[in-house]
């Protein structure tokens, strides 16, 4: 829908008269000491407007006329220090994305320790066009029809900060905690505040409980080579498998968020649950939202959770590998893999995800191969087991003789499993 205030602020030209427009904005909504750093111009050192709001705390507006906003924000707020000031506004005359919100807010919060809040083009003109009609007829030249609703929607746009200020609070906590349970309570405490934030904030945590089944619940085993294993159980990751799907699909599924990250972690919950015709639609879908989300996918524990769907399935495993654009492991790129695999102070095992083949005895689906460098003092050569995803039981694969060439090494682990994909050093 056409807005006429949008209009001008589009084609508003005059820097100083913009950060006076800002200053009056800031009064208007009932921010103190409201000072211009340099009115007439020159080096303000980055501070356009400084404030204190009702608490008590000190503030700074940015004000910005530039198109390039990420730029922008990070030449002036580079130079800020931790407790220089408690929020910052960004005034602008630019629609910022949702990631540019996210990314600004965690910067202000992460860096400075302080709160951020964004003032883009649609935000001034839902400001200019119900409460400060005034200023908006002051610096746009539009002139306020309806002055007798100015009270009534100043108190309005009053509560309507009030709200969100009261969300944001929660919602820090909730970001805070690693208590999965007391953040979804904290969230939902703000989205019945404010329910704008409601999508954005059940994506994620629709991500935060998928993080945790792909990461899996550490119930854990010594081995008889004296590690330490994890073991899953679906048992105990049955309740986040079931908030990741009910929060994910509602987002990014049939929702109106495209978000890839969010569609990533759904594929891997489908993965999880062997949902493989799902799981494929979905990463269709995030490849589409964003190619470069394919990296993200080969995680190695993403990769593995994706592959539990495939079973033995040669052709099933051959098409997770092509969705992802993972090539066919040869006996080249394997043995150039192991022989080129960095183990100067190395002490642990070269790992290989693979899927074992469905005529094969032992434990079926995915597994890791653990595979011992090829140490001087062992000649070169390699020996391997291998764990099983589910269970983290382990199978011998070299072991009579122990020690093999790396090529045979190959050739041992082909008659025996699909070869996917290999872990990088970690």
């Amino acid at each position: 829908m056409y807005s006429q205030t949008a209009a001008m602020l589009e084609q508003f030209d005059n820097q100083h008269e913009f950060e006076r427009m800002c200053a009056d904005i800031l009064i208007g909504l009932g921010y103190e000491d409201v000072v211009l750093v340099a009115p007439r111009g020159g080096s303000d050192g980055g501070k356009d407007i400084t404030f204190r709001n009702q608490r008590g705390e000190k503030g700074l507006a940015c004000v910005t006329l530039r198109k390039d906003i990420t730029v922008k924000f990070k030449e002036d707020f580079a130079q800020r220090t931790v407790g220089e000031f408690d929020i910052y506004i960004l005034f602008c005359t630019e629609y910022l994305t949702h990631k540019q919100k996210v990314d600004f807010a965690h910067y202000c919060l992460e860096t400075l320790h302080a709160e951020f809040v964004p003032k883009d083009i649609e935000a001034l003109r839902s400001l200019l066009d119900s409460s400060l009609t005034s200023i908006r007829e002051k610096y746009l030249g539009i002139k306020d029809d309806k002055k007798e609703l100015f009270e009534t929607m100043l108190a309005k746009t009053r509560e309507e900060l009030q709200k969100e200020y009261q969300a944001r609070l929660l919602l820090y906590k909730a970001h805070e905690t690693n208590d999965l349970s007391t953040a979804e309570t904290l969230v939902k405490q703000a989205v019945e505040v404010w329910p704008t934030i409601r999508l954005e904030e059940y994506l994620q945590l629709g991500i935060r409980n998928a993080q945790v089944v792909i990461d899996g619940l550490p119930l854990e085993f010594s081995s008889e080579y004296g590690q330490t294993h994890r073991v899953f159980t679906r048992d105990t990751l049955a309740p986040y498998t079931s908030k990741a799907i009910t929060y994910l699909e509602e987002t990014v599924l049939y929702g109106e968020l495209l978000d890839a990250e969010g569609l990533m972690y759904l594929a891997c919950i489908y993965g999880y649950q062997k949902q493989f015709s799902e799981m494929i639609k979905i990463i269709d879908k995030a490849l589409k939202v964003d190619k470069e989300v394919q990296e993200a996918f080969r995680q190695p524990l993403r990769l593995e959770i994706l592959l539990l769907s495939c079973g033995s399935d040669k052709s099933k495993v051959e098409l997770v590998s092509q969705k992802l654009s993972i090539p066919p492991v040869t006996k080249e790129a394997f043995c150039s893999f192991i022989t080129d695999f960095d183990i100067e102070g190395y002490s642990g095992y070269i790992n290989w995800i693979a899927v074992k083949r469905s005529n094969m005895p032992g434990e079926k689906g995915v597994h890791i191969i653990k595979i011992c460098p090829p140490y001087v003092q062992n000649g070169g050569l390699v020996s391997a087991y291998s764990q099983a995803y589910k269970s983290g039981q382990m199978e011998e694969i070299t072991f009579s003789p122990q020690f093999v060439t790396i090529e045979d090494l190959y050739d041992i682990l082909c008659h025996s499993f699909i070869l996917v994909y290999p872990v990088n050093r970690e």
